[in-house]
């Protein structure tokens, strides 16, 4: 008997490059088994409405498209117990750095089909979900603010090139900001410019921001905030202390829980797997483990 397939695809995302390789995914799917339903997104959100409505009625939801996607695909899944895939056509790609997902699309159509699946956790940040990463301050609306032929050219360089343009004590002040952390019985106070939750192995292309240990099917998030820098010499602490774990920094808080509660003295803007996920001053941290299960390299 064969299967039935959604496949909810990006068509700009990446130059377009799911267009070139679409017939040919298509026929890696059909040769597997399964009758393929494919749907085109036309606005942001779409994908997620499309899942969230559709995705009972299917054995496999596969989306294919750059981080956005990815963080439909999670958010439409919500309530439905199947089985997911995706297939990167992104920039950056970190989510498929962390699973081993090919970033050639037809590779990656071919790993789907071997039905190799995981169970991971999804993060939730006041009751939304996100794929991989929620993160506030320095640099974090850079994702969603270079523009798209920008990063189509330089790829994740992009994001650290428009970052670095950007680092001066006024841009450190104007996006920090004072913060009560409380997470595993203990509370932290003070001003923060970057703070960061993530259920990943990778970030912006990078491994060094996150735990060498870090796991996405424990049950827990690993919390990174990066204090305000006062100096040019606390900038070069923090910058070393993130290139390596082990070195302590009094600048850096990590932290590894499945709670956290963030609270600001004034609203902060989030982003949620690139995109922009809302402007608020509490932030309640929780996940959901090993709720997802999608399609892995391993």
């Amino acid at each position: 008997m064969r299967k039935k397939l959604l496949l909810v695809y990006n068509p700009v995302s990446g130059n377009g490059g799911i267009l070139s390789s679409l017939a040919e995914v298509i026929s890696i799917f059909t040769a597997a088994g399964y009758d393929v339903t494919a749907h085109p997104t036309s606005h942001q959100g779409d994908g997620m409405e499309f899942i969230g409505q559709y995705a009972g009625n299917f054995d496999l939801v596969c989306t294919c498209g750059g981080d956005g996607m990815l963080h439909e695909l999670f958010c439409g899944m919500k309530g439905h117990d199947g089985k997911c895939a995706y297939i990167p056509t992104g920039t950056v790609n970190d989510f498929a750095t962390s699973m081993k997902i090919p970033k050639n699309i037809p590779e990656a159509a071919k790993m789907i089909v071997e039905e190799n699946y995981r169970k991971i956790d999804v993060g939730e940040i006041n009751g939304m979900r996100f794929a991989y990463i929620a993160a506030f301050g320095v640099f974090t609306e850079v994702s969603y603010s270079t523009s798209h032929n920008l990063k189509s050219v330089l790829g994740s360089f992009a994001y650290f090139l428009e970052g670095m343009k950007r680092f001066d004590p006024n841009y450190f002040g104007e996006k920090s900001a004072k913060l009560k952390i409380t997470c595993n019985g203990e509370t932290y106070e003070d001003q923060f410019s970057f703070g960061m939750a993530g259920n990943t192995l990778s970030v912006a292309g990078s491994t060094l921001t996150v735990p060498s240990d870090a796991s996405m099917e424990d049950g827990q998030l690993d919390f990174l905030f990066i204090k305000t820098p006062k100096s040019l010499a606390d900038y070069d602490k923090i910058r070393m202390a993130l290139t390596n774990e082990d070195k302590p920094c009094e600048n850096i808080l990590r932290l590894r829980s499945d709670k956290l509660v963030l609270e600001a003295e004034t609203p902060v803007d989030w982003d949620l797997d690139g995109e922009f996920g809302g402007n608020f001053a509490k932030a309640v941290f929780s996940v959901n483990k090993q709720e997802i299960t999608i399609a892995s390299k391993e």
